[in-house]
């Protein structure tokens, strides 16, 4: 059985204090239970100021997935860390508009629109 969500944790860029994590799959139930511990883990340990989820290669995120999300978010903003999220495709950029978590969540069209934006 494939999986059908892989996370990749990319090098930490230090210089900029951020680390991107790349999302591929769905974002559903069974997705959300095969990365949960080691997301939730991750998160828990993450000390640099940006945490960059790229959802480039994410085909959906259902409510799950979306509530593990605002989870992320408010743990990293109690520690004085943020939240990021780039490279939505149009289904998902559709969820997080209707349900107002691009109001919330600070989303970009890319990593490299985030690196050149003032927000940083």
């Amino acid at each position: 059985m494939n999986a059908n969500l892989k996370i990749n944790f990319l090098e930490a860029d230090k210089t900029q204090n951020l680390q991107v994590v790349d999302f591929d799959g769905e974002f559903d139930k069974a997705g959300f239970a095969e990365i949960k511990d080691e997301l939730t883990n991750f998160v828990k340990a993450f000390e640099l100021k940006s945490l960059i989820f790229d959802f480039g290669k994410l085909k959906y995120i259902n409510s799950e997935g979306i509530g593990f999300l605002m989870e992320v978010h408010t743990h990293l903003i109690q520690r004085d860390r943020k939240l990021v999220v780039v490279s939505l495709n149009a289904n998902v950029k559709d969820i997080f508009t209707a349900i107002g978590i691009a109001d919330i969540v600070p989303v970009f069209d890319s990593l490299n629109d985030y690196l050149n934006s003032a927000t940083k």
